[in-house]
C-alpha cells in the first residue's frame, strides 16, 4: 500500500505543478491592457525613449501645444526687456581698411581710374551721405570710401528700453565713434527704485521726465552705481556725450 500511495502523491504534485503552468501561461498570454496603459513603463516616459528622428504617430497634439504654451510663459531671465531704437544717425567713422591705404574715389565706384586720394587706418573722416553701401566723406578728404572699410557707430541715438519691474539688470554696451550723443529713454513709474551700475566708460547723466538732472555729466569714473526712488512718472532719459574721439561704455540699469 505505501508504494501505491507514493505513486500517487507524486502524480498528484505532478498534476498540481502541471496545473500552476497552465494557470501561469494562462495569465501571460490571455490578459490584454486596456487602451493607454501599460505596466512596464507610465505613458509619459514612453514617448521619451523613441527616437527623434522617428517620432511616434500617436503622439497627442494636445501635448505639443502645453509645451508651446510652456516655454512661451516661461521666458528667460535676459529677456527682460523691450528695446527699441528710435533713430540713427552715423556722422563719423575710423578708417579700417584690412589692405591699407584706404581708396578715397571721386564717384561711389571702383570703375574707372577715380581715386582722389587715400587715407590711413585710424583716420576719423566726417560723413555728409551714404549710397548702397559708400560713405561721402567730407574731411579730411573729400569723395567716397567704401563702408566696409571702417568702423562706425551710431553718433546720434535715442532708444526706447522697457525694464521688467522684477529687478532684473539690463547691460547696455555701445561705442561713439567720434562726437554725439546717446540718450536711453526709459519709461518708469512713481515710487519705482531705478539703479544704475557703471561698468566702463564715464557714468550717465540721469534727467526725470520733467528736465530735472537727477545726475550730471561725470567725467570720474570711479563712482560704481547710483539709485534712487523716483518721485514722477513718465520717460526718464539716461544719456552720454563724446566731444572728440569717443570711446566704449558699458553699464546696466534695474528697475524694483
Amino acid at each position: 500500500m505505501k508504494p501505491n500511495a507514493s505513486v500517487l502523491a507524486v502524480a498528484g504534485a505532478l498534476a498540481l505543478a502541471a496545473l500552476a503552468g497552465i494557470t501561469v501561461a494562462c495569465s501571460q498570454s490571455s490578459v490584454t491592457e486596456p487602451p493607454g496603459v501599460s505596466t512596464s513603463a507610465s505613458p509619459i516616459a514612453a514617448p521619451a525613449s523613441q527616437s527623434p528622428l522617428n517620432p511616434s504617430p500617436a503622439a497627442s497634439p494636445s501635448s505639443s501645444i502645453a509645451q508651446k504654451q510652456t516655454t512661451e510663459t516661461a521666458p528667460s531671465p535676459t529677456s527682460t526687456a523691450n528695446r527699441t531704437i528710435e533713430s540713427c544717425v552715423v556722422k563719423m567713422a575710423l578708417v579700417n581698411d584690412p589692405k591699407p591705404p584706404l581708396n578715397v574715389r571721386s564717384a561711389p565706384t571702383i570703375d574707372g581710374d577715380n581715386v582722389v586720394g587715400q587715407l590711413k587706418n585710424g583716420t576719423l573722416i566726417t560723413i555728409a551721405d551714404e549710397q548702397d553701401g559708400w560713405l561721402q566723406i567730407k574731411s579730411p578728404l573729400k569723395g567716397w570710401v567704401s563702408k566696409q572699410q571702417t568702423v562706425n557707430s551710431c553718433n546720434q541715438k535715442v532708444e526706447r528700453i522697457s525694464l521688467s519691474a522684477d529687478g532684473t539688470a539690463v547691460q547696455v554696451v555701445d561705442r561713439f565713434v567720434g562726437s554725439g550723443s546717446h540718450r536711453y529713454v526709459l519709461p518708469v513709474k512713481q515710487g519705482q527704485t531705478l539703479t544704475i551700475t557703471h561698468d566702463r566708460g564715464p557714468f550717465p547723466m540721469i534727467m526725470a521726465p520733467d528736465g530735472t538732472v537727477l545726475l550730471g555729466h561725470e567725467k570720474d569714473e570711479k563712482r560704481s552705481t547710483w539709485n534712487g526712488q523716483l518721485a514722477q512718472t513718465g520717460d526718464y532719459v539716461i544719456e552720454l556725450e563724446s566731444n572728440f574721439r569717443g570711446y566704449r561704455y558699458a553699464f546696466s540699469m534695474a528697475v524694483k
